[in-house]
């Protein structure tokens, strides 16, 4: 494989996100969803829950991924999840805020799905 930029790798992160969730019975309703307050790569769902999904990609694992989401990334999405629950009526839903954390290295990859990551 090729080397990869980084607005590619993530890219391609998301797709192997988005394909391992629906592998495992959740319902994408959105990718890429932004407003003023930020952006949430993944919003899925499954079993009356909506799923608030980061996605880090790596092609080393000198550093875990989910390092990467520090306190102030964690407030953005927290208040980009409140405006999509508010628009789309969906307040008294099931929330939980996980991240994925992909791996790519030569041809294979490695996925590591955390849930309940984020915190208010």
């Amino acid at each position: 494989m090729k080397l990869l930029n980084n607005k590619a790798l993530g890219t391609l992160g998301e797709r192997i996100a988005k394909i391992y969730l629906q592998m495992n019975g959740y319902q994408i309703i959105k990718c890429n969803f932004r407003c003023r307050f930020g952006e949430i790569d993944i919003i899925a769902q499954k079993n009356n829950y909506i799923h608030f999904v980061e996605v880090k990609t790596r092609t080393k694992n000198i550093v875990e991924a989910r390092e990467s989401i520090g306190r102030e990334k964690e407030k953005h999405i927290w208040k980009t999840a409140e405006y999509f629950l508010y628009i789309n009526r969906l307040e008294e839903i099931g929330v939980e805020f996980d991240a994925i954390e992909v791996y790519i290295e030569k041809e294979q990859w490695i996925i590591n799905y955390i849930t309940q990551n984020i915190e208010k």
